[in-house]
């Protein structure tokens, strides 16, 4: 994975860490807390018939697991400091469930220098396992 320096053009591609989204990650995002004799929570991201309840054709993986795919992305490309002066903005638009795999990615959008910075805006999606993307946004970022 290539990290951003200064010298990233405009409309280069990078690909994150692939991820399994796995049934023990799933209940520890959407499981509730503290772990008792109902855990974990009967919700859409945990429970199929309640999902179904629902209306929804089966569960909803947590979107914070995505979001957390691209921000250790994000992490990866500007450092650790994307954390005090990185943004990200997300839409979540299709469903995840587990064993599906997720691929994070981001693309430069634009590349603005200033001073000794070069700010980038990204445009960021994560992929399932058919190339379909489940959540799109942009990010920004500084090096």
């Amino acid at each position: 994975m290539a990290v951003i320096t200064k010298d990233t053009e405009q409309g280069s591609d990078i690909s994150g860490r692939l991820k399994t989204v796995t049934q023990e990650r799933v209940y520890a995002f959407s499981g509730g807390f503290p772990r008792g004799t109902d855990w974990p929570k009967k919700n859409i991201h945990t429970d199929l018939e309640f999902a179904r309840s629902c209306g929804l054709p089966t569960r909803a993986a947590s979107g914070a697991m995505f979001q957390g795919y691209l921000t250790e992305l994000m992490i990866d490309l500007f450092g650790e400091e994307w954390l005090t002066y990185g943004k990200m903005s997300l839409k979540f638009i299709a469903i995840v469930d587990v064993n599906d795999t997720i691929l994070p990615k981001a693309a430069v959008q634009a590349k603005q220098v200033q001073n000794s910075e070069a700010i980038f805006i990204m445009e960021v999606w994560c992929e399932n396992q058919h190339g379909n993307k489940v959540t799109v946004g942009t990010a920004i970022g500084k090096v």
